[in-house]
């Protein structure tokens, strides 16, 4: 498991900060670390939202700051991720007093599991520090974002409503709006409007006008769809 970790995470940090390569590779790296034994679990009925949470601090900060600090990877990125998961349960057991959460709480499935506390990274029980309201709105700015771009990502990639692929000008059905996008948006480097007009063998104002006259203005609406709300506080 250790080499597989390993791998997985050399996979994703060599690969350019933003490119579709290394969101790819993210992708495989979070599914992978979602399955390892001894991450700290919780009924609440908003753990989801936690994890998701932690999924989206590891995507940012694995690269720059893990360090590898027992003789296992596996279970030095558990308790890395469990000191910050952590603090996500308990901000949502916050709101149910009736429901604490506590250091003692066994990790594990037996009666004999390690207690969070002892699985917490060393700088796990520290509460992460903002710079400041402005630093605070940022972030959460920016994961909002995060959270777009891969529905976006997801939705341009199944179509599920068919609304991109039968969006076309009339004399090109190949030039669908989800052809395009996936060109345009999701190959890492783009193509081109050229490169594309000469795949298509059709002219590049015909092109350019589809695009940004129905294209641009559908995928907009469908990330409204998706909840992006311009101007709007996180």
């Amino acid at each position: 498991m250790d080499e597989r970790l390993r791998q997985l995470i050399e996979a994703t940090c060599q690969q350019p900060d933003g490119s579709l390569k290394r969101r790819r590779a993210m992708h495989r790296l979070l599914i992978e670390l979602q399955r390892l034994p001894g991450l700290f679990k919780s009924s609440h009925p908003d753990y989801l939202q936690a994890l998701n949470q932690t999924l989206e601090w590891i995507g940012r900060y694995i690269c720059r700051d893990f360090e590898h600090r027992s003789q296992s990877l596996q279970q030095s990125l558990v308790n890395w991720i469990n000191g910050y998961l952590y603090w996500r349960i308990r901000d949502i057991h916050s709101l149910d007093a009736s429901n604490p959460i506590s250091l003692d709480t066994l990790i594990g499935d037996s009666e004999y599991g390690t207690p969070l506390v002892d699985q917490l990274s060393e700088t796990g029980l520290n509460t992460p520090t903002l710079s400041g309201l402005d630093g605070h709105i940022e972030r959460l700015q920016q994961q909002k974002i995060q959270r777009l771009g891969l529905k976006m990502e997801r939705y341009i990639q199944q179509d599920p409503e068919k609304k991109l692929q039968n969006c076309y000008p009339r004399t090109y059905p190949n030039c669908n709006c989800q052809l395009l996008s996936q060109k345009r948006y999701l190959k890492d480097p783009p193509d081109t409007f050229q490169e594309i007009t000469q795949q298509l063998n059709m002219p590049l104002r015909q092109l350019t006008n589809h695009w940004y006259g129905r294209c641009k203005p559908l995928l907009q609406e469908i990330a409204k769809d998706l909840g992006y709300r311009p101007h709007e506080e996180p």
